[in-house]
C-alpha cells in the first residue's frame, strides 16, 4: 500500500479517482487468474520428493555397485570366461529364434 501512496503522491492523483478504481479493479483480474493458474498448475512438492527419493536409491546403489566390483576385483577367479565358440553358437542360436518367432507372427 506504501507505494500506490507514493505512486498517488507522485502523480496528484485524488482518493475517488477513476484511475484507482481501474487498478483496483486490474488487481483483482490478476489476482483471480493467478489462482486459476496455481489450481491448474500440479504442485512440485511430489516431484522434489520423488527426485529426492530417486538420489537416494541411486547412492545406495552405486555403493552397493562399488562394493560388488571390489569383491570381484578381490576374487578374480569369481569371474569366469565363456569359450568364443560357446558365444558364437549362442549368438546364431538366437538369430535362428528370432527368424522362426517372426516367421509365426
Amino acid at each position: 500500500m506504501l507505494a500506490i501512496k507514493n505512486w498517488r503522491e507522485k502523480y496528484k492523483i485524488q482518493e475517488g479517482d477513476t484511475t484507482l478504481l481501474l487498478l483496483e479493479l486490474f488487481r483483482i483480474h490478476q489476482d483471480h487468474w493467478d489462482e486459476l493458474r496455481r489450481r491448474q498448475m500440479p504442485s512440485l512438492d511430489q516431484f522434489r520428493q520423488d527426485i529426492a527419493s530417486t538420489v537416494e536409491a541411486s547412492k545406495s546403489l552405486k555403493e552397493q555397485t562399488a562394493k560388488v566390483l571390489k569383491a570381484l576385483n578381490v576374487h578374480p577367479a569369481a569371474v569366469k570366461t565363456i569359450p568364443l565358440a560357446a558365444a558364437i553358437f549362442a549368438v546364431f542360436a538366437a538369430l535362428f529364434a528370432g527368424i522362426l518367432i517372426a516367421k509365426a507372427l
